[in-house]
């Protein structure tokens, strides 16, 4: 008894002091530290400096918005962001109240450990928690200066969750975290380029798009995968019944692109003969999703030295480069994954026939300029932190991370279960179990 007396006393006054000190700090907030750092960079005109409009708080950030000056531009605030966040990071660390602390409280006195030199502190470490601030801004303008200004930044990792698909229909899927909210993005209208070097997330984030795919659009989807990294990292969707062909070899890469641009044409002949441009207007829906991990070993320049194999490398890109030219308008979607995103590999038929491109950590800022036209992708923090573009729209995000027992429990049920060798003769059975599931094994393997 006696201890909840002394707990719950010594509780009040902490938690009392704390907010008498908080009431009473002369804290400077953070709209008076932007215009401060404005003024500082001589971002006004005729003694006149930017003045607060509104202030809203939100649950991830607080937008600030300022009337500017006449004759001041928003690229000028631009130029100087590394100052406004450097000025709103003065402060390094905080202190916030933890209410948890009454539980180590209480195992502090009734274990006897209290100890009169150390008690006031003891109590800080139980009730207080650290909180080293790391401010980030993001910066618009529309007629308006907006500073939205984040305590936390980006998460660094990101368990992917079912929820994230709430909303998504009309061949949407989920991207990744920008630090507002979770990113959805249209796909399918267009070719999409993935770059980033090894274990930086690219796999992984091919397989969260397929596995979005095949759990939103089931009866829509079709793919072809290219895996030229031994085939283990697709390994997983080979015998889906929406998988129209699987190639972990060069050889077998050119008989699937092959097909694909036969199937292409013959649907372009089709679209001509009802005098109508697209597979759209044709009343197709389907999407043809043909997936590339690693483009790299398709280009006969990068391996040049394996001679036998030059003209059928040379085949690939002819075909990856008619793909790429007409494939979109007529449901053929690309999705070209790298590590090595050079000019050899993405020549210029491809490229120019990309607008969507997520870009992982990369190597050098020369990879970066090819694959994004800009500098920045090596300098990602870390594993899963993409630049994205969308057409015209730049965003950073964290991709999530989707466990490989939630990828098997989407795909399960549209396993095809093929007979052995030796029973080729039966027919293929796509019936599950009672609960819905086939009684098919899959091996877990370790994918980058």
């Amino acid at each position: 008894m006696i201890f909840e007396v002394v707990s719950s006393s010594v509780v009040g006054g902490v938690y009392l002091a704390a907010k008498v000190k908080q009431k009473g700090s002369s804290k400077i907030q953070d709209h008076e530290k932007i215009i401060s750092v404005a003024d500082a960079c001589n971002l006004k005109r005729g003694g006149s400096s930017i003045r607060l409009h509104r202030k809203t708080k939100e649950e991830r950030f607080t937008e600030y918005v300022y009337q500017i000056p006449h004759g001041l531009s928003f690229k000028k605030f631009e130029e100087y962001i590394h100052e406004f966040e450097d000025g709103l990071n003065i402060k390094k660390r905080e202190y916030i109240f933890n209410a948890r602390g009454i539980k180590m409280l209480w195992s502090y006195l009734k274990n006897g450990e209290y100890n009169q030199q150390t008690f006031k502190s003891d109590l800080h470490h139980m009730f207080f928690d650290k909180n080293d601030m790391a401010k980030k801004i993001k910066m618009s303008f529309d007629g308006m200066l907006h500073f939205k200004v984040f305590d936390k930044w980006i998460p660094s990792n990101i368990e992917f969750e079912e929820p994230f698909l709430e909303g998504c229909e009309s061949w949407v899927i989920p991207l990744g975290d920008n630090g507002e909210r979770m990113l959805k993005w249209k796909i399918g209208r267009e070719h999409m380029a993935i770059a980033g070097g090894t274990r930086q997330g690219k796999t992984q984030f091919l397989k969260m798009v397929i596995t979005s795919l095949l759990r939103l659009y089931p009866d829509d989807v079709k793919f072809s995968f290219i895996d030229l990294k031994g085939g283990v990292s697709m390994n997983r969707f080979k015998d889906l019944k929406q998988t129209h062909a699987f190639a972990d070899e060069v050889t077998d890469a050119v008989d699937v692109l092959d097909s694909i641009y036969a199937e292409m044409k013959e649907l372009e002949a089709l679209c001509r003969e009802n005098e109508v441009e697209t597979a759209s207007e044709l009343g197709l829906t389907q999407k043809h999703f043909i997936v590339i991990d690693e483009a790299a070993e398709l280009s006969p320049v990068i391996k040049k030295n394996r001679l036998d194999e030059i003209k059928i490398r040379q085949q690939c890109e002819m075909r990856l480069s008619e793909i790429a030219r007409l494939g979109a308008g007529f449901n053929y979607i690309l999705l070209f994954a790298t590590q090595y995103p050079t000019a050899d590999v993405m020549n210029k038929d491809i490229k120019s026939n990309i607008n969507q491109v997520v870009c992982f950590k990369l190597r050098s800022g020369r990879q970066s300029q090819t694959v994004l036209d800009k500098w920045g992708a090596e300098k990602l923090e870390n594993p899963g932190r993409a630049l994205v573009i969308d057409g015209v729209t730049n965003h950073k995000v964290q991709v999530p991370l989707m466990d490989n027992k939630y990828i098997d429990s989407v795909i399960t049920p549209h396993i095809v279960i093929k007979p052995r060798k030796d029973d080729e003769n039966e027919p293929i059975s796509e019936e599950g179990t009672a609960s819905g599931k086939h009684t098919l094994v899959i091996e877990e393997t370790e994918l980058s």
